[in-house]
């Protein structure tokens, strides 16, 4: 998919992995589809580049360059930088687009490139293998849904705040400085926010082919109930095709919950709507969650949704075979755009929620530098050139011009004659995985307008009450981990609607509760209520 979609809507920490279904992953069906380059036909110019980065490095294998922040890669010994990114899928491609890579960084940094793509999964299992196992790789995406707080208490992804200043100025000068300051955790940069949209929406998107077959009126959906008859019209009519496709990490409820609480960002205690006192509640507790349950296991029982929902690893391969007519997606303008690209099948989105900025969505798409990593100041100088470098970011993103897109315009892109979405040997979908997105080309069939609704995307977002603030989950690791076992036992089964919520939600409540859920929610209260007296000074 932020998570599909890229960002989770308030997104989750992993040490609170028990709230994944409750508000869905923000990166497993698809992402940014812009690229550009000219790698086919050798290094572009400086000009084309956009600007030289500093290639200076001490303390580390490129300690030879000086400390002087001048590029010299003659005075920098060889080194393999190694990048692990979650995806769909391995890409036939890969080993090609990382040499066109290295030949590129050479003359720069004097580094050569990997980037492996882990599905997603398998992602957390395979990161943490190589954590204990000390295995050396110098980059890793992360997000507050997806383990940030856990690897920065582990010691796992380094403080990078130093780094930055000396290695990546000319990066830190793009990202928005919003991304940067909702990023720090206690003042400190273990990361850099990839520059894309800040605030996050959640809908659905909805086959266009059929979309326009039946007629459907998209303006009069408001709400997941009205999606109800048109599930009908596609159960009875349409063969073969599930009304609503699901995975066991995305769900209905991340529409819910976006209208229901004024935070959820994945903590083990949430704001209602309208709080004036910032008490947390426990979720699980609510009529408003069951109610979300409920409305699943029914479109479950009337055969909306797929069978396999609960134990389903990705949607994509699904979305591209035609099986699915709707499925939830977090969105941003031209969402339905970059995910038509994706699948070679057309879309139509609809927005259920309001956009919203919150920690989650300044958290959303990172990449951090690994506590193994044998030279982090050269990862930090290939970091700066990612962000300013246009031809860099869009090689990576996605591939080789003339063999995985050709240029229609100076900012446009196409497959090449001949070559699909399904395809292409390289087709990642996910450019929101990688530095600058306002550096990336568009796709023939998205709006020449994006990146200028992306900055009105962002002005219009409401805030998140709580947003700055972060759990630091140290003194209550035991029932954080007690807790995330309850939710890889309940939570897909209940949040896809395969498990009815009358028998097991207070199952799931009990376990919750023997897991220590109500010391946690009271030692995230002492938090926030700490964090609001520093934010009222």
């Amino acid at each position: 998919m932020r998570s599909i979609g890229r960002k989770g809507l308030a997104a989750w920490t992993a040490a609170f992995a028990v709230t994944v279904m409750l508000t869905g992953c923000s990166g497993k069906s698809g992402g940014n589809d812009s690229n550009a380059g000219n790698a086919g036909a050798g290094s572009p110019s400086a000009a084309d580049s956009g600007g030289s980065p500093s290639a200076s490095a001490s303390g580390s294998a490129s300690a030879s360059a000086g400390d002087s922040g001048a590029s010299d890669a003659s005075k920098l010994a060889p080194y393999k930088i190694t990048w692990y990114v979650p995806g769909a899928a391995a890409q036939k491609d890969q080993a090609l687009v990382n040499e066109e890579v290295s030949k590129y960084l050479k003359d720069k940094i004097n580094a050569s490139f990997d980037l492996e793509v882990i599905d997603w999964g398998s992602w957390d299992d395979k990161m943490n293998l190589k954590f204990a196992s000390s295995e050396p790789f110098d980059l890793m995406y992360t997000a507050n849904w997806n383990g940030f707080a856990a690897k920065i208490s582990q010691g796992n992804i380094i403080d990078i705040s130093d780094l930055i200043d000396k290695y990546a100025p000319d990066a830190k000068e793009v990202i928005d400085p919003r991304l940067l300051e909702g990023s720090m955790v206690n003042g400190k940069h273990y990361s850099l926010p990839v520059n894309k949209e800040i605030a996050s929406q959640w809908g659905v998107l909805l086959r266009k082919d059929l979309v326009d077959k039946y007629q459907i009126d998209i303006s009069a959906i408001k709400t997941p109930e009205d999606l109800e008859p048109i599930f009908d019209t596609i159960k009875q009519n349409e063969p073969g095709v599930t009304p609503f496709y699901l995975n066991k990490d995305i769900s209905i409820l991340n529409i819910y919950n976006t209208n229901t609480f004024a935070h959820f960002d994945g903590g083990a205690g949430t704001l209602m709507k309208g709080t004036t006192d910032y008490k947390l509640v426990n979720a699980y507790d609510t009529p408003e969650i069951k109610g979300g349950y409920n409305l699943m296991h029914k479109w479950y029982q009337k055969g909306y949704i797929n069978k396999d929902a609960a134990t389903l690893q990705d949607l994509s391969g699904g979305l591209k075979a035609g099986k699915a007519f709707a499925y939830p997606e977090q969105l941003k303008p031209g969402k339905d755009a970059e995910v038509s690209t994706a699948t070679g099948q057309q879309w139509v989105q609809v927005e259920l929620t309001p956009p919203i900025i919150g920690t989650g969505d300044t958290q959303g798409s990172m990449v951090a530098i690994s506590r193994t990593s044998k030279d982090p100041a050269r990862a930090m100088m290939f970091l700066n050139l990612l962000y300013t470098d246009k031809y860099l970011v869009n090689l990576i993103a996605f591939g080789i011009e003339g063999k995985h897109y050709v240029k229609v315009d100076d900012n446009t892109i196409d497959f090449p004659p001949g070559v699909t979405a399904q395809t292409s040997g390289y087709n990642l979908n996910q450019a929101w995985l990688f530095g600058n997105q306002f550096n990336d080309y568009l796709w023939k069939n998205e709006d020449p307008q994006k990146w200028e609704k992306f900055k009105d995307f962002n002005s219009k977002a409401q805030m998140d009450p709580l947003l700055g603030f972060v759990f630091d989950p140290t003194n209550v690791k035991t029932e954080v981990a007690a807790i995330t076992s309850a939710g890889k036992e309940f939570s897909s089964g209940l949040g896809s609607g395969t498990l009815d919520p009358e028998v097991y939600l207070p199952k799931y409540i009990d376990k919750l509760k023997a897991a220590g859920i109500d010391k946690v929610i009271a030692e995230e209260q002492k938090q926030v209520d700490a964090w609001r007296q520093t934010q009222q000074q």
